[in-house]
């Protein structure tokens, strides 16, 4: 996206150099600045960690506070205290204005880079389902921390929070994600790197999709939502830049074809909607709400534009014709159209809407700022807040369909406490115990990633083996089947999860081995040896022998690898 500095210049100039009791932007506001111009955010983070300030609390107590914008130099914060409808009671603050407010002992306070106190004993921890009720899943970004998300289509459960793992720089602020019309690719749109990113489906990062060549802001600028057309051409909605206000178009090869559909009738355009033989557009500034088009991109009509409607973001359509759209500002809700575009109802149970989708079961799965909800699709009640934590945004709502059995895998390693690449394999379940296929998957620090094997099959039993590249080789304790392309299998949970209970208790988890630099199978000598020979060279960076990855082989990695050689640790397989 294109910096704005010209905005935080003229936030200076109105602000000028004295402090003031409180922000003088208020809280509806704020979050229309920062939602259509994400990168406002951005800098009041980095600002924030700077001043050693925290980005963002979540307490126990039903507080929710992140740093969205700077006045003066200072970081300026929303406060929520209504997760579901933030517009209640919702304000800005300075960071003195709350500090003394806050109950820091139930709550948990993120500082950036990584720096977390979590005082609520894992209150807001996800919770995942073991499976999926179908192959068809929900994928959902998160804009704050660059990753997307999967939900079951059926009924709303968590699944997986790292899909596709946090990417960054490529995500800096994910907004919709859909699964390749060939099936066998992710697409991203982010808001803040200018462009449609590829990811294949074990969620690993390949390319920019559009525009191919890489980043072009002369062409996308502040992008939101995306479409496929009929014929697989992307559609992209631009909100900045020299194509502000347009859909611009991509063949499936990314190039660019130019505009699609011209800013005429839209302003800042956030949802691409196709609706029988039309094309509808959602805006979310003024004056029209949703536009329609036909299918050249040609202009038809205005859909919609009242005052029961401001900021709309993503739309779905219902059996019955009706048009659900999420509202993301007041008056904020589920609003509900008719097939021509007459207003209905709005259900405003939950405010800051950004993503909506009907359930399998008949209920909505709707998304905000705060936390993704399941709502009762007649009243609008809260069903269940299906995932809340502090500072997540989730996004829109898209569908992907696993069309391979996919592996929802979770590992730890006894030293290392972030996620690295692995060869993930299915291999049969008699001897000889064939290579049935071999992924390549990010994984590691307890967090679950998926893999998918277009070389296995549903409801036939394999060995899952993963490799990494200095860990001890690792097998499933027994041969494990996957139902409508799906397994979960968590080797942290129990030693038994490991063949020959081959892994060791690191943190509370039950993790793998390290020290096999050489990847023979044993931890030994050699191993100790070469780790030695870069420790007393001052090896740094991703180097095979810094086994805690802390990007320096030091006595700490030499230690680890010497204990495991004394225990005589190796492959144990079946």
């Amino acid at each position: 996206m294109k910096k704005i500095h010209l905005f935080i210049i003229a936030i200076f100039i109105v602000f000028p150099n004295f402090s003031y009791s409180s922000p003088k932007t208020g809280f509806a506001d704020l979050l229309v600045t920062t939602e259509q111009n994400p990168e406002l955010v951005k800098y009041a983070q980095n600002e924030a960690i700077r001043q050693n300030l925290p980005i963002s609390i979540i307490s126990t107590d039903g507080i929710m506070i992140n740093v969205r914008s700077l006045e003066n130099g200072k970081p300026v914060y929303t406060v929520i205290t209504n997760f579901a409808d933030i517009y209640n009671g919702g304000y800005t603050a300075f960071h003195e204005e709350f500090v003394n407010k806050i109950n820091y002992s139930n709550s948990r306070i993120d500082y950036g880079n990584g720096r977390i106190t979590d005082n609520t004993n894992g209150y807001f921890n996800v919770k995942l389902n073991d499976s999926p009720t179908s192959s068809t899943v929900l994928m959902i970004p998160d804009s704050q921390f660059d990753r997307v998300y999967l939900f079951d289509s059926f009924n709303g459960n968590l699944i997986d929070t790292s899909f596709i793992p946090q990417t960054r720089p490529q995500l800096q602020t994910p907004i919709h994600a859909l699964q390749h019309f060939s099936g066998s690719k992710i697409i991203v749109s982010d808001q803040i790197s200018d462009a449609v990113q590829e990811f294949n489906p074990n969620g690993i990062y390949t390319s920019i999709f559009a525009p191919a060549g890489g980043v072009n802001t002369a062409i996308l600028d502040n992008i939101r939502g995306i479409c496929y057309r009929p014929n697989n051409n992307l559609l992209v909605t631009v909100g900045s830049g020299a194509n502000q206000n347009t859909i611009q178009q991509f063949d499936i090869a990314g190039n660019p074809l130019g505009t699609f559909i011209p800013s005429t009738n839209l302003s800042s355009p956030f949802d691409i909607f196709y609706k029988q033989n039309e094309i509808l557009i959602a805006c979310s500034s003024a004056p029209n709400d949703i536009s329609k088009y036909d299918l050249n991109g040609n202009f038809i009509s205005v859909l919609h534009s009242s005052t029961s409607l401001n900021f709309a973001e993503q739309m779905l359509q219902l059996g019955n014709g009706d048009i659900v759209v999420a509202g993301f500002s007041p008056p904020s809700g589920l609003v509900i159209l008719d097939s021509t575009g007459v207003y209905k109802r709005t259900l405003n149970v939950v405010t800051g809407n950004r993503g909506v989708y009907l359930l399998g079961n008949g209920n909505y799965l709707t998304t905000s700022g705060t936390a993704v909800y399941e709502l009762d699709s007649s009243t609008g009640g809260i069903i269940r807040t299906v995932v809340s934590s502090t500072n997540q945004s989730f996004r829109f709502i898209s569908e992907y369909t696993f069309t391979s059995p996919s592996l929802r895998l979770t590992i730890n390693l006894e030293s290392c406490p972030s996620q690295q690449m692995f060869n993930a394999e299915l291999r049969n379940s008699s001897s000889p115990y064939n290579l049935i296929d071999s992924q390549s998957v990010m994984a590691g620090a307890g967090i679950p990633a998926v893999v998918s094997f277009p070389a296995g099959s549903s409801g036939v039993n394999y060995y899952i083996v993963l490799k990494g590249k200095n860990s001890v080789e690792t097998w499933s304790s027994n041969p494990v089947s996957f139902n409508s392309n799906f397994l979960k299998y968590n080797f942290t949970t129990a030693v038994t999860q490991a063949y020959g209970n081959n892994m060791i208790n690191a943190g509370g988890k039950w993790s793998f081995y390290q020290g096999d630099v050489t990847q023979n199978g044993f931890v030994d000598l050699t191993d100790v040896l070469i780790v030695y020979e870069d420790a007393s060279l001052f090896t740094t960076g991703n180097a095979v022998t810094d086994i805690n990855c802390d990007n320096i082989v030091d006595l700490s990695d030499i230690l680890v690898t010497s204990n495991n050689t004394s225990n005589f640790v190796q492959v144990v397989r079946p």
